[in-house]
């Protein structure tokens, strides 16, 4: 049933002219047969192995396009490929996924680069009191001793940029840049995650546990004499960067519908951060710990990224 509904998908796709194009791309986020399919494909490529290329020839055709809800269809499996990808690495069967790997290298080269061919750098700077944004205005604050001059002086933030990039294109990934082009990916997906479908989210939270849990043996567990050891898999290397990357999206989807299972995805990370002694990634998955009972707090409404507004029952909204 998966192949017949992939490849059925695949022929569509193949036979469309260029005024239907739009057409599809508005409705191919809502069929959820052909998402199901497609993520089992990826998930299961072992048994789908003759799919593998095409689907990832179709993703990147997407990719390229210049209609957003394509572009944003792929990324829509994005954490998923990058799993799938390690994964690979990890058994040493790398050469079996090169069709993957084939997709996530297009993907980095075109985010890399801007319009013109010129490497991409992206910048933006965190609000603070001593500059206006547009939560404030200096002048406006109430005591008289915290002027805009004053604030200049013990900020020292506010003249510091937060950038990304830029980065040079690769022809391959190699064991020297590959942690660093999927952490350029996550990227990617985190500055696009808003305008994901929301269910995109249930497998980030699920691909998220397996990449940093895979290869580590359950707490308490024991296996008594004479019962067959159970096979252990290999660990996937991971980055401090690429699990910072993981955590803005597992956050993201705590505060968007899937509560519980982004809990249980900054516990698995956490407990990573730990075996890695990842001292700043600890910082940021105790503070989330310590903040996540908000997400089942019993209120009318949590806003996206965990900024609380509680709205009363008897408010009219």
């Amino acid at each position: 049933m998966t192949e017949q509904v992939v490849r059925e998908w695949l022929a569509d796709y193949s036979a469309l002219s260029p005024a239907e194009v739009h057409t599809f791309a508005v409705t191919v986020h809502h069929n959820k047969e052909v998402i199901a399919a497609i993520y089992s494909v990826l998930e299961e490529r072992h048994k789908y192995q003759t799919l593998i290329d095409p689907v990832c020839t179709a993703l990147f055709g997407f990719y390229r396009s210049r209609e957003e809800d394509l572009q944003r269809f792929t990324l829509f499996f994005l954490p998923t490929l990058i799993y799938v990808y390690l994964n690979a690495v990890a058994h040493s069967e790398s050469k079996s996924c090169r069709g993957v790997e084939a997709l996530l290298v297009g993907i980095y080269n075109l985010e890399v680069v801007d319009d013109k061919g010129q490497p991409r750098e992206i910048s933006f700077r965190l609000p603070s009191l001593a500059q206006a944004s547009i939560y404030h205005e200096p002048m406006s604050l109430a005591p008289a001793s915290l002027t805009e001059a004053a604030l200049r002086r013990l900020e020292e933030c506010n003249t510091k940029l937060v950038r990304w990039g830029p980065l040079a294109q690769v022809d391959r990934i190699l064991a020297q840049n590959r942690l660093t082009v999927m952490t350029a990916l996550l990227y990617v997906y985190n500055r696009n995650i808003s305008v994901l479908p929301k269910t995109a989210l249930e497998f980030l939270c699920k691909v998220t546990s397996k990449l940093v849990t895979q290869g580590f043996s359950k707490a308490n567990k024991r296996v008594s004499y004479g019962t067959e050891v159970p096979r252990v898999l290999p660990r996937i290397p991971v980055s401090s960067q690429l699990l910072q990357q993981l955590l803005h999206s597992v956050y993201y989807a705590m505060y968007n519908d899937y509560g519980y299972m982004a809990v249980q995805a900054v516990e698995d990370i956490h407990q990573r951060a730990c075996y890695q002694c990842y001292t700043e990634l600890l910082l940021v998955t105790n503070s989330i710990k310590n903040s996540s009972h908000f997400v089942h707090s019993g209120q009318t409404s949590d806003a996206p990224m965990g900024i609380s507004m509680a709205i009363s029952p008897a408010t009219a909204t």
